[in-house]
């Protein structure tokens, strides 16, 4: 059975390890398993726990807690943030210790009394708020949205050490803890920052801003390998991968179309001629072959998102759904789009994406246009007075 590990003077990882792990909450692949970090500080006055561990795997950070203390000598445990792979062993743990006190925002004491269910003693986290464990300081810095409302990052001040909870992770389960002990893992570190935190790209900036002039010698993640020699490129890889939007030049609209039968095509064309006469960059998408990543690039830098969608079986085909499940998955720049489409039997795509739209609380920069079979001119001439509304309600907000 594997023992706690020796991080730096009187801190121990006490965490455990999920190798066989395929599929993380049922979302995301993990092609190497995952580890869930907990870490035990110990103080003159204090002993405190940072973060649990999966419910599943309560005894065995039971075990190499009390390698270096007796459960019921740890005074507070820090939940960084309440999701369960890092709060599940906290009921068993309070069963042993009732008297531990539970540090957390004040969202987390929300979420932790809906998780467990039981009385706790807890104390809400004030920005800087710093705890004296005696000849050592925790500090504590707010991180909302990384990536729930609850986060929150400690910093360890004499030792410049920083526990940033999920921030700066990675899906990885190795026989080895720090990073410079295994092979490189800079892949899984870049599909987690991708699935986990791209969609708060906005509050990734700020964190970093709040910890930008500490002296950070080692990072513990809540998940992965401890980076005690590449923790500057843990936090400038974050820095580079939630860049702003590039300000200025002309507002950018993102046309994403399908067209089985080139009809939508047709209307497309005329739409973005439009467009781009009223003054507007236009990136074009086909959504039966684009890439991904190239699409959630644009979504994150267009002023508009316009949708062109014919109805197959009385609804919008796949291609269109997954293109809007994406928004999800990043930070949009504004949340403003239109929808327009054609249709042969039925035609009901067009007000199926705009209720999408509205759900996903985008503003509809104009009402859709919709026309059966091949468009006539007076048809394409509405596609044009649609581009035209378009742009006059972008131009508006710019």
């Amino acid at each position: 059975m594997e023992n706690s590990i020796h991080v730096a003077d009187k801190l121990h990882w006490v965490g455990v390890r999920h190798p066989d792990l395929k599929v993380f909450d049922d979302l995301f692949p993990t092609h190497n398993g995952t580890t869930y970090n907990s870490y035990l500080i110990q103080g003159s006055k204090m002993t405190v726990l940072i973060d649990a561990v999966k419910e599943p795997f309560s005894e065995e950070l039971f075990r190499k807690i009390e390698e270096q203390v007796p459960l019921n000598k740890i005074d507070a445990v820090v939940v960084s943030h309440t999701e369960p792979d890092h709060s599940g062993a906290i009921v068993h743990l309070l069963d042993k210790n009732p008297d531990m006190i539970v540090y957390c925002s004040k969202a987390g004491e929300n979420f932790l009394k809906q998780l467990l269910n039981r009385d706790f003693k807890s104390h809400i986290v004030t920005e800087g708020e710093e705890l004296d464990l005696g000849g050592r300081t925790l500090r504590f810095v707010l991180a909302p949205y990384l990536h729930w409302p609850d986060t929150i990052f400690s910093y360890l001040v004499e030792d410049e050490i920083l526990f940033p909870c999920d921030a700066f992770g990675a899906h990885y389960c190795s026989d080895r803890l720090f990073d410079d002990e295994i092979s490189e893992f800079y892949a899984d570190f870049h599909f987690y920052f991708d699935c986990i935190m791209r969609p708060f790209k906005d509050k990734v900036r700020d964190a970093l801003a709040k910890i930008k002039d500490l002296p950070i010698r080692m990072v513990c993640p809540s998940h992965g390998p401890v980076r005690r020699s590449t923790g500057d490129f843990a936090i400038e890889s974050y820095a580079r991968w939630s860049v702003a939007p590039p300000e200025g030049g002309k507002p950018k609209a993102l046309l994403a179309v399908l067209s089985s039968h080139g009809n939508t095509r047709e209307m497309a064309d005329v739409i973005k001629a439009e467009l781009e006469t009223q003054g507007l960059d236009v990136i074009g998408f086909a959504l039966s072959d684009m890439r991904d990543d190239d699409y959630r690039n644009a979504l994150e830098q267009a002023d508009v998102l316009v949708i062109g969608t014919p109805t197959i079986q009385r609804d919008a085909p796949p291609h269109v759904w997954h293109a809007l499940a994406m928004i999800s998955s990043v930070t949009p720049k504004t949340k403003v789009a239109a929808v327009f489409g054609s249709f042969g039997w039925s035609g009901e795509a067009v007000k199926m994406v705009e209720q999408r739209l509205a759900g996903l609380k985008y503003k509809l920069a104009a009402e859709g246009v919709s026309f059966r079979f091949t468009p006539t001119a007076e048809n394409l001439e509405s596609c044009r007075k649609f581009a035209e509304q378009i742009a006059a309600t972008v131009l508006t907000e710019e």
